[in-house]
Parts: structure tokens; C-alpha cells; sequence
């Protein structure tokens, strides 16, 4: 049996944005900026399929001779350099590879995307709207810091270049393209809205982080931020949906939101100093030398196996939501009920209508649909798995045959694709990555020296006390070793020397504490190699962790940190 469109459908807003599906974080961050540009919404701008050579043809006219001085002369090299460094190319190398855009090293990139081949898969929208909810103002200043950064050269008002404006060869090149472009307007999609997260206090970190990762914007180079940005992105959305996999579960179970969650009673501020005491934390044992066969190793295995086995889970509270919406629509259309005057229900609304006082209600209306579904398919042949449970023996309501038949045909297709989407977010086998998996072996959590490098960042900044009157809004601070895995741990949930007790690991027994003092020292080992730490004798308070722009509270900048 194929089901239907309305039985399938599995999307909520309310619970994610995303289709999950693998994506490419260039080609999110260049979705994510036209959002940027545009408050939240899409843009009319279409292309189609556009060849390298087109875009190589443009910088080597010689109109252009002036502004692109050399390329013309040396048309081999400006052509691997277009096409490494400014173009994010599909099938790239082969005979049918194409371009599906710039690579968003300026905000203005979208506008030459291919949509066929530069989809998001709604992580675009996911991240905005992290951004969007977050509190104390926090998410605002984030956006507007993102796009002061990345809009770099452009008259806000006007969208067009600035006269005498001093750019990097890849912003030039940008904004030669954008001036043959005509100027684009937003376009909203129909059924969209603006949800705000089931996890403020993730968005609360995720923009904590980005303002003061975006405060070292004028000492590291464009591209490297760019990347640095892109890496904590792919981390923060990979961290957000895996703590929905932990919290939808549990508020669906209940048929009510959790107490402790929400704008006004999240434990989380906006330092992320109240993670310690968030019910739903993400707890992830890493590997942190990324060697396979150790026993630091398979306990990183057994707490990535840990996250799968709750993907199933996730699955059926989203589809729960889901269908509980469609449900509360349909009072809404009869007027038995009166839709929330913002135009759609939350997920904690929604809950409402699977308890009890609509029960009748309910049962009526997912009686119909059941019996929609059994006339098109007997019971006899439905799924093996599933028969049962379609009888009156078992006790079950008509929802909850419903649900159980819709995982029966889908459960399967949505894992695997959700577990392609986790893979993609948290960067799998590529730079940046926390998860890694050798050929036909187990996932297992790593930490990428790319993502260490970009956490060790942050957590070397502190709010300045002096705010606007200095040109820095942070400033830096040593931090010794065992703090920084506490940061990691607490900020994070990324467990280096502990165990993550609620995810998979109740007890550490004498062989685990063995292994998480070797991971402990490998950490150690990976933060030489990254040159943030180095021991300067045996004493314990002196091995600390040393900026690499020591910033002071009066804003003076010393490279190297000492």
C-alpha cells in the first residue's frame, strides 16, 4: 500500500525546519544568508544550470582587464582559482559536474545559486529561526552582526557597492557578478511560519557563540571565519536536533510541555551557564585521538549506537505532532475550537488535543481515516509486524493504530534518512567533523582539530567589562586544560574525561575510567598540536590554554598570547 501525501507527511515547523536529507554546509549558509537578507524569507531569484567556463569567460573579458589585473595573462591559473576558491561545484572533476553556486563567502552568493543543485533542506531556515527566537536580544544583534560581516562593501539601503570600499579578491569578484544581476525580492511560501524553537536555550548558546566568535572578525582572515562560521553552524544544528530526539519523546509521552522548558523557565542563560541543569542535555562521549580499536574508541561507539536507538522514538512523537496538528486544524475548520490569533499552534498547544478531554473527538476522527486506509488495504494484507496491533484484541485506540501503521510503512524510510541528515550536520569523516565511520565499521563521536580549534575560540572570550567603550566587545582569558573540558562538557555536552551518565552511560567502572584518562591525555596531545597549550613546567595551575590574539580589557591586541 502507498500511502497518501496527507497520511505520510511527516514535517512539523514546530519541531524542526529541516527535510532531512544529507546536506552541504556551503549550500546552507548560502540559503541561510538570503534568509538573512530578505528577514526570514526566500528569494524570486531563480538561475538555471550555469557551466565554470561561463563564470571563467566573465573574469577574463577584457572589459574587466583593470579590475581583475593578471588574469588575463595567466588564464590556466585564474581558472583553478575560480573554480576552487569561488565556485561550490556538483560533481566536481567529472564530465557531468556543474556549478551550484558561489561558495557564500559574501552574503550577495545566493543570487547565483542553481536551486536544483544548491538545496538547503530547510537547515537554512532551521539555523535562521534558531537565530531568530533567541533571547535577550541576543538573536538580533547575532543576525545583525552576520550580516554587517557578511554583506561587507554594500550600502545597506541601496544593495550596491560602496565607492573606495577595500575588499579581498573573492568579495571583488562577488560584487562584480552582483552588478550584472538584477535585484531580487523576497517571496514567502505558503504555510510558512515562524516557530520558535522546542530548545530556546540551544538558540540562546548558538548566538551567544556566534557574537563572540564574530568579535575576532578583524584579526583572522575572511575565508577563515567563513569556515570557522560554517563548522559551528553545522554543530549547533547538529546539537539542536539531537536534543529534540531526546526532548519530543518525552513532552509527547506526558501530552504536555515540560515544566522546565520554554522562554520563561529555561535553566539555560545566555553564557550557556545553566546547561549543567537542563533535563534534555546532550551528553556525547568523543574520541578524542580518533584512533579506532581503542577502548576510549568503542566507548565513543556504544554512545553514538546510543543516538540511534532514539531516532525511532523521535520519529513517532514527530509524527504524533504532526497528526494531532492536522486534528486541531480540523476543529479549527469546523469551529469547534479557535486557532491562536498568531495563526498556527505550537507544539505544546497541540499536545493538549491528545489527552483525554478530546478523546472521543479524536477517535472519531482518526476512526475515518483508518477506515479510508483498510478499504484501500485490508487488514489481512497490511505488514506482517503490524496486523496485530490493527485488532480490537490489542486494546489499542484508532490514533494510536493509526501511528503504529504510518511507522509500519515509513519508520524506516525517516531513519535512514535522519540518520543521513545527523551524519552531514555533524560534518562526518570531513573537517570539522564529530562523528566518523571507517568503511563498514561503527560511528563513532570524534572531535575534528577544525571544530577544537573554532570551540577553543570562543571559550577564550569573556564580555569586556568596559561594553561599547572598548572596540572589543570580549576580551581574552587563560583557561586551564581540565576548565576548557568542562566548558566542553557543561556548554556542549561534549564528555572527554566523565561519562555521559543519562546517555548510555550510568556507571564508570575500573576499565572506563582507565579509558577516559588515556582520552583525557590524547585531548591534551590534540591541543599541542593545535598550538593552544603547552606545558610550561609540572605545575598543575600552570598548564593553561593561551589565546592566540591576547585581547585586553582596553582593547589592545597581542599576537601570540603571552
Amino acid at each position: 500500500m502507498v500511502l497518501r501525501k496527507r497520511d505520510s507527511e511527516f514535517r512539523h515547523l514546530g519541531v524542526s525546519y529541516l527535510d532531512f536529507k544529507r546536506v552541504e554546509m556551503d549550500r546552507v549558509l548560502t540559503g541561510f544568508l538570503m534568509r538573512v537578507n530578505h528577514n526570514g524569507q526566500t528569494s524570486k531569484l531563480a538561475r538555471g544550470k550555469a557551466l565554470a567556463d561561463e563564470f571563467v569567460e566573465e573574469f577574463l573579458a577584457e572589459e574587466h582587464a583593470e579590475k581583475f589585473q593578471g588574469f588575463r595573462e595567466s588564464p590556466d591559473i585564474a581558472q583553478r582559482w575560480i573554480e576552487t576558491q569561488l565556485l561550490d561545484m556538483v560533481n566536481r572533476g567529472k564530465p557531468n559536474q556543474a556549478v551550484a553556486g558561489l561558495r557564500p563567502l559574501h552574503g550577495l552568493t545566493y543570487k547565483f545559486r542553481n536551486y536544483n543543485h544548491s538545496r538547503a533542506y530547510g537547515a537554512d531556515a532551521q539555523l535562521y529561526e534558531m537565530l531568530r527566537h533567541a533571547r535577550g536580544g541576543r538573536g538580533t544583534l547575532s543576525l545583525e552582526r552576520i550580516r554587517a560581516f557578511f554583506f561587507t562593501g554594500l550600502d545597506p539601503a541601496l544593495g550596491t557597492q560602496l565607492p573606495g570600499t577595500s575588499v579581498d579578491i573573492e568579495t571583488q569578484a562577488v560584487l562584480h557578478l552582483n552588478s550584472q544581476v538584477k535585484q531580487d525580492s523576497p517571496t514567502s511560501v505558503k504555510g510558512w511560519y515562524s516557530a520558535p524553537p522546542l530548545c530556546v536555550g540551544q538558540s540562546d548558546l548558538l548566538a551567544d557563540d556566534v557574537l563572540r566568535l564574530l568579535s575576532l572578525q578583524d584579526l583572522l582572515p575572511r575565508i577563515v571565519m567563513v569556515e570557522y562560521l560554517k563548522i559551528l553552524f553545522a554543530f549547533h544544528l547538529a546539537l539542536g536536533q539531537l536534543k529534540a530526539m531526546k526532548l519530543l519523546p518525552a513532552i509527547v509521552a506526558r501530552s504536555s510541555a515540560e515544566p522546565s522548558c520554554g522562554p520563561e523557565n529555561c535553566p539555560s542563560g545566555a553564557a550557556g551557564d545553566g546547561l549543567a541543569s537542563c533535563p534534555f542535555r546532550v551528553g556525547l562521549l568523543v574520541d578524542a585521538a580518533g584512533v579506532p580499536g581503542t577502548p576510549a574508541a568503542a566507548l565513543a561507539e556504544h554512545s553514538a549506537e546510543v543516538w540511534l536507538r532514539r531516532i525511532p522514538g523521535f520519529v513517532r512523537a514527530g509524527y504524533v505532532v504532526r497528526k494531532l496538528g492536522e486534528f486541531a486544524d480540523h476543529l479549527a475548520d469546523s469551529k469547534e475550537i479557535t486557532k491562536p490569533s498568531r495563526g498556527f499552534f505550537t507544539v505544546a498547544e497541540l499536545l493538549q488535543y491528545g489527552s483525554d478531554a478530546y478523546r472521543d473527538r479524536r477517535e472519531r476522527f482518526f476512526a475515518s481515516r483508518m477506515d479510508n486506509l483498510l478499504d484501500e488495504t485490508p487488514i489481512d494484507e497490511q505488514p506482517e509486524a503490524v496486523r496485530p496491533l490493527l485488532g480490537a484484541g490489542m486494546g489499542l485506540s484508532a490514533f494510536e493504530q493509526y501511528i503504529e501503521l504510518i511507522m509500519a510503512y515509513r519508520g524506516k524510510y525517516h531513519y535512514d534518512y535522519i540518520v543521513e541528515a545527523i551524519d552531514s550536520l555533524l560534518l562526518k569523516n570531513r573537517q570539522g567533523a564529530v562523528i566518523t565511520q571507517p568503511h563498514r565499521g561503527r560511528r563513532r563521536f570524534v572531535m575534528d582539530s577544525a571544530l577544537l580549534e573554532v570551540l577553543v575560540q570562543i571559550a577564550l572570550l569573556r564580555p569586556n567589562p568596559r561594553g561599547t567603550r572598548s572596540r572589543f566587545p570580549y576580551h581574552t582569558e587563560q583557561l586551564r586544560l581540565d576548565e576548557f573540558m568542562d566548558t566542553l562538557r557543561i556548554r556542549y555536552g561534549l564528555h572527554i574525561d566523565q561519562l555521559p551518565a543519562d546517555d548510555g552511560f550510568p556507571t564508570a567502572g575500573f576499565e572506563e575510567q582507565a579509558a577516559l584518562r588515556a582520552n583525557a591525555e590524547a585531548f591534551t596531545t590534540r591541543m599541542r598540536e593545535i598550538g593552544f597549550y603547552s606545558d610550561l613546567s609540572d605545575a598543575y595551575l600552570t598548564q593553561v590554554i593561551t589565546p592566540r590574539f591576547a585581547i585586553s580589557v582596553d582593547g589592545t591586541v597581542t599576537a601570540g598570547g603571552r
